[in-house]
């Protein structure tokens, strides 16, 4: 059964989702800027992927939604969120499944608030993927892994059932939504930090640096505990080593290009929750803050 999809931005994550979920016959919408919006109306979403295949669907994009929708994922950038939800109007998602795929943790009571009459169901993603030009995305991992807390949505407005029905995979062992945002969350904090301070991809950052990447684990887990979420340091460090070399956090591909960086988002939690203070965390921030800013 065809079911009615917005996806609010068409970056690397939400272009990607807009192209496999049209793919499975689902009526996707996708909320965009004008120039962008301009851009998949003349030229349709391409997805350009060697695990799930290059793909052109043509699907609408607008500025704003102007009509209900049973789901709405929500895939912009943590520094672009506020901005992005003025092209959702409220009253159109009463009922609707709001579906947060964010870094961070903050973002989930936020959408709450704004959406009191939708059900906002946190999810996250592991994935490599970069918007080459607007509408079209490369999937650069030979992963894209989603995880969930599975709720008690209706079938036609479930994630979970959704996501898998477009071929995609999803993880839904998480007992509660804070396990399931710090997990996420520390994996990827030291991944994104390490890389954006080396300002190179993950197999020469943690070459150069591994003490520093096992401190950053380190960190991140101590925060969890004291959100009583117990993650295992070792496991976490066994998988940053095994990822291939060559992948790049979002953060510092934008860094390299002098876009906004989720620092508050990624690593603000951490800051906020470390029991010590997060002094290495504390360090690195700086550090990239420090490269971030123009030269004078």
């Amino acid at each position: 059964m065809a079911v009615s999809v917005g996806v609010l931005g068409a970056g690397a994550v939400g272009g990607m989702l807009g192209v496999l979920l049209a793919k499975a016959g689902h009526d996707v919408t996708v909320l965009v800027s004008d120039r962008t919006s301009t851009a998949i109306n003349v030229n349709g979403l391409v997805l350009r992927s060697a695990r799930y295949g290059d793909a052109h669907v043509r699907v609408p994009a607008r500025p704003w939604l102007t009509t209900p929708v049973d789901v709405l994922f929500v895939a912009v950038k943590a520094p672009d969120l506020l901005a992005a939800l003025t092209r959702v109007p409220g009253s159109l998602l009463h009922g609707a499944s709001v579906v947060p795929l964010l870094n961070g943790i903050g973002h989930v009571p936020l959408l709450r608030a704004v959406f009191p009459e939708a059900v906002v169901v946190p999810m996250t993603v592991a994935v490599e993927a970069t918007r080459l030009e607007p509408g079209v995305v490369e999937h650069l991992s030979p992963f894209a892994d989603y995880a969930i807390c599975e709720g008690s949505q209706e079938p036609a407005k479930d994630p979970a059932m959704l996501l898998r029905g477009a071929g995609l995979d999803v993880d839904s062992s998480a007992p509660d939504e804070a396990t399931l945002l710090w997990r996420k969350l520390c994996l990827l904090a030291p991944f994104a930090l390490l890389t954006t301070a080396a300002r190179d991809a993950l197999g020469p950052a943690r070459e150069a640096r591994p003490d520093l990447l096992d401190a950053l684990v380190s960190e991140t887990a101590a925060a969890a505990a004291v959100h009583e979420v117990q993650v295992d340091p070792a496991g976490i460090r066994q998988r940053l080593h095994g990822l291939p070399g060559g992948m790049r956090s979002s953060m510092l591909k934008d860094a390299l290009v002098g876009a906004a960086l989720e620092l508050d988002a990624i690593a603000g939690p951490i800051l906020r929750a470390a029991p010590d203070g997060a002094p290495v965390t504390r360090r690195v921030v700086a550090e990239i803050t420090r490269a971030a800013e123009p030269a004078l």
